[in-house]
Formats: C-alpha cells, sequence, structure tokens
C-alpha cells in the first residue's frame, strides 16, 4: 500500500513539474481588454446614484436635491445624464444609442423623482 501511495505522489510531482504553462500574453490581453470595456459596465442604477451624489456636477448636471428637482422640472433628462457620463469617462459613447440603457436610466430617474 505504502509503494501505491509513494507512486502516485511521485507520478503526481513528475506532472505537475512538468505540466504546461500558460503564457502571459493572453492574460495581459485579457486584462487590457477587462480595462477598456469598463466603462460600459456602469448600470443604470449607480449612473443616477452617482448623478445623484452629485458626480456629475463638473459636467452641469446638480447634485442631491437640486438633481432631483431639476429632473423634476425638465431640465435634465436621462440622455443629458449619459452624455455626462460619457464625458467624464465613466461611460462608453456607444451608451449613448442604447434606447434600452436610456429606458432604465429613466426609470431609475423616476424612482429617485418619487421619493422626494
Amino acid at each position: 500500500m505504502k509503494g501505491l501511495i509513494l507512486s502516485s505522489l511521485s507520478i503526481l510531482l513528475i506532472s505537475a513539474v512538468h505540466a504546461p504553462t500558460a503564457k502571459a500574453e493572453p492574460v495581459a490581453i485579457k486584462q487590457a481588454t477587462a480595462q477598456s470595456t469598463s466603462t460600459t459596465q456602469l448600470t443604470p442604477f449607480t449612473l443616477v446614484s452617482l448623478a445623484h451624489q452629485g458626480y456629475f456636477q463638473p459636467q452641469g448636471i446638480p447634485g442631491h436635491i437640486g438633481f432631483t428637482a431639476a429632473y423634476q422640472i425638465g431640465q435634465i433628462t436621462a440622455e443629458e445624464i449619459v452624455q455626462s457620463a460619457v464625458n467624464a469617462n465613466r461611460l462608453s459613447p456607444q451608451v449613448l444609442s442604447d434606447s434600452e440603457y436610456l429606458r432604465a436610466v429613466e426609470v431609475q430617474l423616476n424612482a429617485i423623482a418619487n421619493l422626494h
């Protein structure tokens, strides 16, 4: 029995030593791809939350109570908030033409407006 265990461990050790290793290049490509697409991963909920917190004030979107009031009287729209996020490099420009994403932002805006 000891001989079987020792031979099994020896085979495992030899297999581990001779196992092929992955090249670093594909990993680097995956990391670069993940970094370049990270701007498109901002959810509508997160986008509206950031806007409400004042994150896009430098782009002209008011924060906090001013945000809600501006939305309720029509001073800001879902499209303007998305454009602000694009300008701040938080979203890719392709999102501006994504009607489903814009509708989801509008739903989030309505939810915040109904809270106040």
